[in-house]
């Protein structure tokens, strides 16, 4: 008898273990996803963008391209800019430019809380921003002009387009950068002799198949359209050979997110337009 609930015993505790292990196994099971779920918000709490660059209201895109044509009194171009401090936290900030293209006999600089020399590449004091505060107009400035000690005249022209990169984070954080790519180029009406170009918005917008522009020209001497993505890389190009019509370029392609053409004429850019491509 004794021997009989032995035996019962040792399957009584045989059957107790494989079920405390199951229940285990399934509780550690159910809890996965919400791990998940809680290092998935972490992750995108550490990645959030802390900066933002706008001007008057108007927000760009991290990496967004923009054409500067603002020509002041003296020739020089300037393209006036804002930082907004996304965080409820007090940000001291740090602006830094690329140079990616330069025309020869320019040069540029940019101004940061102070002006700085077109030899700094890095603003050498932060700018203290507030939780949520946008610096005030007239605080970021990006310039371009003629290099007096190339020209011998600073009111001068040089035709071309010169393409610099700028970069805004918070001290000691370069790993949490935003930037904003400035295209700058002295338009038709600045530089007499210059063949004009205009180009319409795109349509449709977003697109999913054809992107079509509308555009008309002064000349076609080395006309062309190209789409370029968010990191500057030229996805695509095509010659125009007619002074006004219409352009349509396939996207079918292209991945899903935010692209930009350019109208180029003689090696200057003369109009870009945004649009969506989604699928």
């Amino acid at each position: 008898m004794a021997k009989f609930l032995t035996v019962i015993e040792k399957s009584f505790l045989f059957l107790h273990d494989k079920l405390y292990r199951c229940l285990t196994i399934k509780i550690i099971t159910m809890r996965k996803p919400f791990f998940t779920m809680i290092l998935l918000a972490l992750a995108s709490f550490v990645s959030a963008q802390s900066l933002q660059f706008e001007y008057n209201g108007q927000v760009y895109e991290n990496g967004e391209r923009i054409i500067c044509t603002n020509v002041l009194e003296w020739g020089e171009l300037q393209q006036d800019m804002q930082l907004h401090n996304l965080t409820n936290d007090n940000l001291e900030v740090l602006v830094e430019k690329e140079e990616v293209q330069i025309v020869e006999g320019t040069q540029n600089y940019f101004c940061w809380g102070s002006c700085y020399t077109p030899a700094v590449y890095v603003s050498p004091r932060p700018v203290l921003l507030a939780a949520g505060e946008v610096s005030g107009e007239g605080s970021l400035s990006f310039h371009h002009q003629i290099d007096p000690e190339m020209s011998g005249d600073p009111n001068n022209f040089i035709p071309g387009t010169s393409v610099v990169k700028y970069y805004a984070y918070p001290s000691g954080e370069q790993e949490n950068k935003i930037s904003i790519e400035v295209w700058f180029t002295y338009n038709a009406e600045s530089v007499p002799e210059m063949p004009v170009a205009n180009m319409g918005h795109a349509y449709p917008n977003p697109v999913s198949s054809m992107v079509h522009f509308d555009y008309n020209l002064m000349s076609t001497d080395k006309a062309s359209v190209s789409i370029y993505n968010l990191l500057g890389q030229e996805v695509m190009t095509q010659e125009i050979n007619a002074l006004q019509g219409s352009v349509a370029l396939s996207v079918a392609d292209l991945q899903e997110g935010i692209y930009f053409c350019t109208m180029m004429v003689n090696g200057c850019a003369y109009a870009t337009e945004k649009f969506v491509v989604k699928k």
